[in-house]
């Protein structure tokens, strides 16, 4: 039996994705081996790492009756195009709070698609996720989908919902672990963008209790590194709780790299846009700016400065976000 197998959960996805060899990136680079793990291939409304979280969390709602599902994340946020893609699926209506939201803005990307999604959605100048303000609006959000008749399910990461998550990338673990078995050399270390950080917790935790030994180095997106890790650690051990798992996640367990790390709102950096470039022009693999993008640059930047042997072998994982980058078309310079 797998380490989640007791939870409730609802098929939505593609899995188990592919790991990908990426020759062409790897000599482009002159150092080690490269595969890349396609959680951008899950296959919900164009994928991405949060089809698997959304498995659970929306089990868990579908386990509790509900109808409707009500969660918050900015403009462009992938959990919130997957969220209402999951929900449609399962009968559910998407109620979106976007955050941070001043003003009119372009129909584009994401946000474009939770029309074509036929979410109902809501904005907030508070961008705050912490934000009690926010939590209130939220909860009005519920009361307001009850008194229309339906059984509202928040999803806010800070809560339950974000141990499920946790829960779904422990799931991945297994999968990967599998996938580690059938290569001719063991992985030497794995690279992934860390933002809210229930993805990296739960790679963590699953790797580690499967005895996995590659480094892991979670690139934050945002975050100061003390907080990213703080984070992910708890997380990892909320989880490990609701699993029945005995291996608790320490700091040593796991590396964050800040380096990357910048404001939603601004630009995306050089170093991000090469990234992506690179990629794209070797594999034919597209990543965006706020979230892989990032993660690819720490991996080159690391592949760079000579801290692998051309005798390693990187995992790196693609957790998807493609609608993203269509809101970035300015910033290339073409």
């Amino acid at each position: 039996m797998g380490l989640v197998d007791h939870l409730p959960r609802a098929a939505l996805g593609h899995f188990p994705t592919p790991l990908e060899p990426a020759p062409r990136l790897s000599a482009a680079l002159g150092g080690p081996q490269i595969l890349i793990k396609r959680d951008d291939l899950s296959g919900l409304s164009v994928g991405g790492s949060k089809t698997r979280i959304f498995e659970f969390v929306l089990g868990d709602a579908r386990a509790a009756g509900a109808t409707a599902v009500i969660a918050s994340a900015g403009e462009q946020s992938n959990k919130l195009r997957e969220l209402a893609a999951g929900a449609n699926r399962l009968g559910m209506q998407p109620i979106l709070l976007l955050t941070g939201v001043t003003g009119p803005r372009e129909l584009t990307g994401n946000r474009f698609l939770f029309e074509i999604l036929g979410a109902q959605v809501h904005t907030t100048p508070i961008a705050d996720r912490f934000d009690p303000a926010l939590v209130a609006e939220l909860n009005r959000l519920c009361d307001e989908a009850a008194a229309a008749g339906h059984r509202p399910y928040l999803v806010y990461h800070p809560g339950k919902t974000g141990t499920l998550g946790t829960a779904a990338y422990v799931s991945a673990a297994e999968e990967l672990t599998a996938q580690f078995a059938d290569l001719d050399r063991e992985p030497t270390h794995l690279f992934l963008a860390t933002g809210a950080a229930p993805t990296t917790a739960g790679l963590v935790l699953g790797l580690r209790t499967l005895d996995q030994q590659l480094g892991i180095t979670g690139v934050s997106v945002a975050s100061p590194h003390d907080q990213s890790k703080a984070h992910a650690v708890a997380y990892a051990n909320k989880c490990a709780e609701l699993l029945g798992i005995d291996r608790r996640i320490g700091e040593a367990d796991f590396a964050i790299d800040d380096s990357q790390r910048a404001d939603f709102s601004l630009p995306a950096t050089r170093a991000v846009i090469e990234a992506i470039e690179l990629f794209a022009r070797t594999e034919g693999v597209l990543l965006e700016p706020t979230y892989t993008g990032k993660a690819a640059a720490g991996m080159i930047a690391a592949i760079r400065s000579g801290e692998f042997k051309p005798t390693d072998t990187l995992v790196f994982v693609h957790t998807g976000g493609l609608p993203g980058l269509f809101a970035h078309v300015g910033e290339f310079g073409y």
